[in-house]
């Protein structure tokens, strides 16, 4: 049996994500670049909520164990990431 390949998950964004978004994201692994985010080998991308609404919601595992979470919009076939802010990482960390 053959191991499967993992590919990279790349997600279509809107351009002029803010800085410090695209710090944090490069910081994970992540490379930004205008209008797509590539998410490295490894990251786990689980469906939310099975609604049945035009915005999916993801929850987003990299493989250094950073989350976020995305609204993918089917209509537009944008996604939207919402990283965690300081607060609710040290929250989760206590």
């Amino acid at each position: 049996m053959h191991g499967c390949r993992q590919e990279p998950i790349q997600l279509r964004t809107p351009t002029g994500l803010l800085p410090g978004a695209r710090a944090t994201m490069e910081r994970h692994g992540c490379v930004v670049e205008d209008g797509c985010v590539t998410l490295p080998v490894g990251s786990k991308r689980t469906r939310c909520l099975q609604v049945l609404t035009l915005t999916h919601w993801y929850e987003i595992r990299l493989p250094d164990q950073y989350q976020m979470l995305e609204a993918y919009d089917r209509h537009r076939e944008l996604s939207i990431l919402y990283l965690p802010s300081q607060e609710q990482k040290e929250k989760r960390n206590e």
